[in-house]
């Protein structure tokens, strides 16, 4: 999905509580790309403009387990941390 379709995607998703600003989407779309991790391509959207679509390769793919692992672990130890309280 192109760009702005990823931010829509994250307020979607998350019902509204990450708006994600361009200035802070398009920088991190390009680390990611650099890293491997996304690949970006131009295209055409249905309104006829050009628009960089981005798709996870395979090395984003694992990268995106790992972190999801992490954060799992994070995620478990603040709520031992807080329901110990």
């Amino acid at each position: 999905m192109h760009g702005s379709a990823v931010a829509e995607r994250i307020a979607q998703t998350t019902k509204g509580m990450f708006q994600v600003k361009a200035g802070s989407l398009f920088p991190a779309l390009h680390r990611l790309e650099q890293k491997g991790w996304i690949e970006g391509e131009w295209q055409e959207s249905a309104a006829g403009r050009r628009v960089r679509t981005y798709a996870l390769t395979k090395s984003g793919r694992r990268q995106l387990a790992v972190e999801q692992k992490t954060w799992s672990r994070i995620v478990k130890a603040m709520t031992a941390l807080l329901e110990s309280a």
